[in-house]
């Protein structure tokens, strides 16, 4: 049974009264004594229905098109056939959909490629970019972030004095130029600046018990020194930042690192690999010294008891230097076997110190 409709041959705009036989997966279009095939899947009639009509699409571009009304013969046959028509909200939601899923992908390896270069190439690019800085500069940057640091903080001259007398004492086999600085603050912490200085807390001082335990961590901060662990924590904060602006066009993120490191310099997390190595060569410089390495493992067993007492309330020192079992551990069994002897010019300013 043939139905009658519009047909246009996408060759021109040129309608044509056509009769349409419906059979199988097929519809046949006679129109000027020609003949048209289309297959059923491949129709689209998605988006042209209204104002009572359908239009159907067919073919690559230029497409064919087929016209008829909703009420005919022809829109009951075709409607077990087609598809249910979408209308133009469903195409919509659909594309919106494909472009979201899209986008989404996009994100996911975008955030992948940056975390990539963040996790594994920063470390990398920050220790070449510390390598590349003369001492020379990074002892005038360690000033300059030790004269910002410093502020209005309260220096305890008298122990400073004190602490600088001890720290000559000792040889830690190094050429940078160390001054030793103690803050007056209950936090139970130390930190060291690129270039040679290094700032105690007086919080931390009222925890050590003995000489040994304050050349373990002057030992331990000024290994940092030696190895630019600190250098290479500012190159890597400053990199991450500088990526982080160039990534979302925020041209005033890298100077906001750059005033903010003088505040957080001592919050700068070293990496796992930088604390063992600070706390092995430390070790090594107490040895070299003749100093009972016990006084390492005595600092940071005592660090720990004290983090029991905080409970969750975190040390400051122990928010820069994780404390862990296999700290204490490996220190342990490096310093095994290995004793020092009395050093009566450190035990005498250490007891100088205690009573102030």
């Amino acid at each position: 049974m043939q139905h009658t409709a519009i047909y246009y041959d996408g060759q021109s705009s040129q309608p044509h009264q056509a009769q349409i036989e419906v059979f199988g997966n097929s519809l046949s279009i006679y129109y000027d004594e020609k003949k048209v095939i289309w297959a059923v899947s491949e129709i689209d009639h998605a988006g042209f229905s209204g104002k009572g009509k359908t239009m159907l699409q067919y073919g690559l571009f230029p497409h064919q098109y087929l016209e008829y009304s909703n009420d005919s013969p022809l829109a009951k046959i075709l409607a077990g056939y087609l598809l249910k028509p979408k209308n133009g909200l469903e195409i919509a939601g659909r594309e919106y959909n494909a472009i979201l899923k899209g986008a989404l992908i996009a994100i996911a390896i975008f955030s992948a490629i940056v975390a990539l270069v963040y996790f594994i190439l920063l470390p990398s690019l920050a220790a070449y970019i510390a390598g590349k800085i003369p001492v020379s500069t990074e002892i005038a940057l360690g000033e300059k972030l030790f004269n910002s640091f410093i502020g209005d903080s309260e220096i305890d001259t008298k122990k400073t004095k004190l602490l600088n007398n001890f720290a000559r004492k000792i040889d830690f086999e190094t050429k940078y130029p160390l001054k030793f600085t103690v803050v007056k603050d209950k936090q139970v912490n130390a930190f060291a600046l690129p270039g040679g200085n290094v700032v105690v807390f007086s919080g931390i001082l009222e925890k050590l018990k003995s000489s040994d335990e304050l050349v373990a961590l002057l030992s331990h901060e000024v290994t940092h020194i030696k190895e630019r662990h600190s250098l290479k924590g500012l190159a890597r904060s400053l990199a991450g930042s500088l990526l982080i602006s160039v990534t979302f066009g925020d041209s005033g993120a890298l100077g906001s690192v750059l005033v903010n490191q003088a505040d957080n310099i001592y919050q700068l997390g070293f990496s796992r690999r930088m604390e063992k190595e600070a706390d092995l060569e430390g070790l090594q410089i107490m040895n070299h010294n003749h100093i009972d390495q016990q006084g390492m493992i005595q600092l940071m067993e005592r660090l720990q008891e004290e983090e029991q007492k905080q409970g969750s309330k975190m040390l400051a020192y122990l928010n820069s230097h994780p404390m862990t079992e296999e700290r204490i551990a490996y220190i342990k069994e490096n310093g095994q076997g290995k004793t020092g002897s009395i050093n009566n010019n450190l035990d005498f300013i250490w007891k100088q110190m205690q009573d102030l």
